[in-house]
């Protein structure tokens, strides 16, 4: 964000800077007597400071307990920061609490939170009222969300009926109810079967942001997920931000030898022995098979700065090696993933 002669410039939607957040620890009967004076605190968050652009699918990646939840709830103006600042739209999240609450949509992974023996509806209805939508407003809005998110036909059924799919609809169709131009998911497809939370992505990466142009911001600790649909991530670990950005960007900055699988045509025990020996490879793996094939593959590693795997394949050609294939090994996000939080 830029300051230029009292006039601000907005070039992120959403940025933060140095946010921290501090929970006092609850004493034993103990620690009262023994340590009455002194205060103990636990951070949740530590220094965070990410930027997220308007319009783009933005991942908060991080195990259970990592600060994804106290971060979501900080920029939501649930609670407050113990130091550090916050924007959103330019809007300060400790002094436009009630301009921010108009801006954005909370979506969670929690059915405690609706009324299991009102119907889809019904719970729209009411949650509408709370965010004072005014009713006429309120009905067309809802039958259109009920429509948008393929619920209508359920619309009159219980919510205690839905499936877990059915209902995590609903709670993103109650976070599209007051029409936001920011929407954050803690952890949507948390208990989906693999289809259900196959469809849901698509419909938030298809729908919500590409459709509607909506920011959202995804919180999840699952990899797969993270890495199928979001524009760029953080990656926070006990409640910092490790890295931040592509993808792409933070393979090639974690990990910046290239790697390669090759099969070969019935290798024979003297020449497996040699090729860990290649000079033109920083590393080579055999890669365990258990099948009846005759091809064994290898995965090369080769040096920083080389991005030429022919020097290797020639000096496995000239130690007898017969290759049948090769192709480019992409870094995973699970094994980006420990390379990240692995990092001191």
């Amino acid at each position: 964000m830029l300051h230029l002669s009292g006039i601000t410039k907005l070039s992120y939607c959403i940025e933060t800077q140095d946010l921290t957040k501090k929970y006092p620890v609850i004493k034993g009967y103990g620690g009262l007597f023994t340590h009455l004076f002194r205060k103990k605190e636990i951070a949740a968050l530590q220094n965070v400071s990410i930027r997220i652009k308007r319009g783009e699918l933005f991942g908060l990646l991080g195990s259970n307990g990592a600060g994804k939840t106290t971060l979501i709830k900080i920029l939501c103006t649930l609670v407050l920061p113990t130091s550090g600042t916050a924007w959103m739209n330019g809007l300060d999240v400790t002094k436009d609490q009630k301009k921010i609450r108009k801006l954005i949509g909370y979506v969670v992974g929690d059915e405690r939170s609706f009324y299991w023996r009102l119907t889809g509806r019904q719970n729209l209805s009411f949650f509408a009222k709370l965010n004072n939508v005014h009713r006429h407003e309120a009905q067309t809005r809802i039958k259109n969300l009920l429509s948008f998110m393929e619920l209508e036909y359920d619309a009159d059924r219980m919510f205690k009926d839905y499936s877990t799919g059915m209902r995590q609809k609903l709670a993103i169709a109650r976070g599209l109810l007051t029409e936001p131009e920011i929407i954050f998911m803690d952890e949507p497809t948390s208990g989906m079967d693999p289809v259900s939370a196959q469809k849901l992505r698509k419909l938030i990466r298809e729908k919500l942001v590409k459709t509607e142009k909506k920011t959202v911001i995804f919180a999840t600790h699952n990899l797969h997920e993270a890495e199928e649909l979001c524009d760029r991530i953080a990656i926070i670990h006990k409640g910092e931000v490790k890295t931040a950005g592509l993808i792409g960007e933070i393979k090639r900055e974690f990990h910046s030898g290239k790697g390669y699988v090759i099969e070969l045509k019935s290798p024979g025990t003297g020449f497996l022995e040699k090729i860990h020996h290649i000079t033109s490879a920083r590393k080579v793996t055999i890669i365990p098979d258990n099948s009846f094939s005759d091809t064994t593959q290898i995965e090369v590693e080769i040096k920083d700065g080389d991005n030429d795997i022919f020097p290797v394949m020639k000096e496995i050609a000239e130690i007898g090696g017969r290759i049948c294939s090769f192709y480019e090994k992409e870094t995973s996000l699970g094994e980006l993933f420990s390379m990240v939080i692995g990092r001191k």
